[in-house]
């Protein structure tokens, strides 16, 4: 598992993994998770890096390939890794923007977290270009969706 050593989307899964390893055998919620995490990271003003992130074309949806293939070619190497990557540096989660990801992601289907996804307009651009850009900043409309869904202040 090196191509991962020195990912921090690696040390988020291993907070993920703590909460609930059965979860990442639903590897598109997984892609949702840390794909919302990195975009509420975004809206706090937090670092945040989309790299790695394809659209998945069926479903039109955010996907980690390479999360998702390590998972189901090796489950129980990519969860030992996860977990030692958190142990290493679990500072570098920001627990409560975690735990809203997988709370959103939990608890709703698939078609729920598409259209959340795709009211944004951060996702609109994306699509647009195919690719994500750390220079976009998230619309006033994209921090009220977050904001109305969480019951945060915008």
């Amino acid at each position: 598992m090196n191509v991962f050593e020195s990912d921090a989307k690696l040390i988020v899964t291993g907070w993920l993994v703590q909460e609930d390893v059965d979860f990442l055998a639903e590897t598109d919620r997984l892609s949702f998770f840390l794909y919302l995490y990195e975009l509420l990271a975004k809206n706090d003003g937090l670092p945040s890096d989309f790299s790695g992130f394809t659209l998945e074309p069926l479903l039109n949806q955010p996907q980690l390939l390479k999360y998702r293939d390590a998972y189901r070619a090796d489950p129980a190497a990519f969860t030992k890794a996860a977990v030692a990557a958190y142990q290493r540096q679990p500072k570098q989660v920001n627990e409560s923007l975690a735990t809203m990801a997988y709370v959103l992601v939990k608890n709703n289907s698939l078609e729920f977290l598409q259209d959340f996804v795709h009211g944004f307009d951060f996702w609109q651009g994306w699509q647009r270009n195919h690719q994500p850009s750390q220079t976009w900043a998230l619309t006033q409309h994209d921090q009220e969706r977050i904001a109305k869904y969480f019951d945060r202040q915008a």
